[in-house]
């Protein structure tokens, strides 16, 4: 009906000219707020136009201005933002919550008595006679108590044969299903530690002997430190009790690959190698493929407090490429706080998920398949890491700065220290990987000078030879047993470099070529660096008529429109 008679509201123009109905109705629904004011100032209309969306609040004259020039907002046919439709705004009515309340505790008067300290049952008719006249927000004509009221009575305002809970602990009971389990695990300030497992008692650090916990000035104790664990398993678990979700789980095994191309994870290398490593594990494709990712961020952004926090990230690569990259699908298994950098501490914190890692592959978790109605042994393993270098180095134990910074070549590495520049650098370090009869092998100027390279690439070592590197080194602590004996037959677990250091890297290349100053790469001290290991003397420095050093152009370097 309302729709028929406010047609109208959506019939601004006739041409080129205002409609007068237009008009006539704008009048009219003036007149209706100004009749009923939703605040006490009636400079404060609600404004309805195409712009504004009912969000902002003018005098009556600019609403009128705003619904002439725009129009009023899709589908407003009713003024429910303006008293209508709404029991509780009724001309001249009178606050019948606040009669409630001087019906539930009776309406006193002064008596002219000498003034006290009002008393308990006092105490809670003023805190509801202040609810019955506080607006819910600025402006509402809705009170604090009229709004509770409200919502405690919802089970009145639908049918009987309804199945609504009828207290808030069975509600509670309802939506309980719907949280994921999460702990939080105490740790030293400085990172040397997990107060967890037979260490979740002791006060002090086993290592350093910093304090667990800090006292309150109410002599309460609050723990210096705090790591969140989230489990994965309950989270792989769902994704199999999720129809349409536990149906894409088996992409990777039901769709066929093009030879030669990389369209998902399972084209990969490593992902084969697994499969040929662990038959019985590549036998079920419902088992997950994980990878791990980690990186630090600061939460309170360039202007808040220095403080580094470190996510760890769990993705499964199951699902189709459509799907397995998407933010739902990427699993925070571990928050790291930590004020700085947690640096070689980092697989200190890591202790929780590597135990569930080594649950899930070991013996796995029964799981439901609802899409094909049964339950399974569900088992996973992480396939790669993906991080850029510094958090590599944190992750895998490795260093990843000085002259033997690369996994690879590692002590093999033919990094050497730059004079002027003032830092190590990795020139000329690749020509072994090219082919045998290459002919950039035997080339003396398009790298170091008078020099050529006959050597074999480094051999790259599995996972059990660098087993064997490492198993003998010292401890800084004393891990668990079950996180000392390496996994048989370690599979080509892989690093993946991340975007952020390739972005850096690109950074420093694009500022490069464009000269930028005090960000390009090509600085005196390079040219310096330049003229004692490579023969490009058209890159050394020059000097001018006055005798002053200048950098000649650089042919990789764009010039200046």
């Amino acid at each position: 009906m309302k729709r028929r008679e406010r047609s109208w509201m959506y019939e601004r123009k006739v041409g080129l000219s205002i409609n007068p109905e237009f008009v006539k109705g704008v009048d009219e629904f003036i007149q209706y707020v100004k009749d009923h004011l939703e605040s006490s100032n009636p400079n404060e209309v609600r404004c309805p136009c195409f712009k504004c969306k009912n969000k902002r609040l003018w005098d009556a004259k600019t609403v009128t201005i705003h619904l002439f020039r725009k129009g009023f907002l899709p589908n407003y046919y009713e003024w429910m933002c303006h008293g209508e439709g709404f029991l509780g705004v009724l001309e001249g009515r009178s606050n019948k919550y606040c009669e409630m309340v001087f019906d539930a505790f009776g309406h006193t008067q002064d008596q002219g008595h000498s003034e006290e300290e009002p008393n308990a049952q006092a105490n809670h008719f003023l805190d509801l006679l202040k609810a019955s006249k506080q607006p819910l927000y600025e402006g509402s004509s809705l009170s604090v108590l009229e709004m509770t009221a409200r919502i405690t009575s919802l089970n009145e305002a639908i049918p009987n044969n309804n199945h609504m809970a009828d207290t808030f602990y069975e509600v509670k009971k309802i939506v309980k299903g719907l949280e994921l389990p999460h702990e939080k695990i105490h740790a030293c300030p400085k990172g040397c530690m997990l107060f967890w497992k037979d260490d979740a008692q002791i006060s002090t650090c086993r290592v350093c002997g910093s304090d667990r916990y800090k006292k309150t000035s109410k002599g309460s104790l609050v723990p210096l430190n705090v790591l969140f664990y989230f489990p994965i398993t309950p989270r792989l678990q769902r994704l199999f009790v999720t129809k349409n979700i536990s149906e894409e789980m088996t992409w990777h095994s039901k769709n066929p690959r093009v030879q030669g191309t990389m369209a998902h994870p399972s084209d990969s290398e490593a992902w084969k190698h697994l499969d040929s490593c662990f038959p019985e594990f590549a036998s079920e494709p419902r088992n997950v493929r994980l990878g791990l990712c980690t990186d630090g961020f600061s939460p309170h952004g360039k202007f808040g407090g220095q403080y580094s926090c470190w996510p760890v990230i769990l993705t499964p690569y199951n699902l189709p490429p459509s799907m397995c990259m998407k933010r739902q699908f990427m699993f925070l298994s571990l928050l790291v706080p930590s004020p700085k950098n947690p640096k070689g501490n980092l697989d200190v914190y890591m202790q929780p998920l590597i135990e569930e890692l080594k649950q899930l592959w070991e013996v796995g978790a029964n799981t439901c398949d609802i899409s094909r109605k049964q339950n399974f042994n569900l088992r996973a393993a992480i396939l790669w890491t993906v991080s850029d270098f510094p958090a590599y180095g944190m992750l895998s134990g490795w260093t990843t700065s000085g002259k033997k910074a690369c996994p690879y070549f590692m002590e093999k590495s033919k990094a050497f220290w730059l004079e002027h520049g003032g830092k190590v650098s990795w020139f000329d370090c690749h020509r072994q990987f090219l082919s045998t009869n290459h002919p950039l092998r035997n080339s003396r100027t398009a790298f170091c000078k008078n020099k050529v390279d006959k050597g074999a690439p480094p051999h790259i070592m599995s996972g059990e030879e660098l087993w064997g590197c490492v198993k003998d080194l010292l401890k800084a602590i004393d891990w668990p047993e079950a996180l000392k004996t390496p996994q048989k037959g370690v599979v080509q677990a892989k690093h993946t470099v991340g975007a952020s250091i390739l972005e850096n890297f690109f950074d420093q290349l694009i500022h490069t070529i464009m000269n930028v100053k005090r960000h390009t790469c090509d600085t005196p001290s390079a040219r310096n660096d330049i003229v004692k290991y490579c023969k490009r003397p058209q890159l050394h420095l020059q000097e001018d008529d006055r005798g002053k050093e200048f950098m000649p152009k650089a042919p990789f370097a764009l010039d200046k429109a």
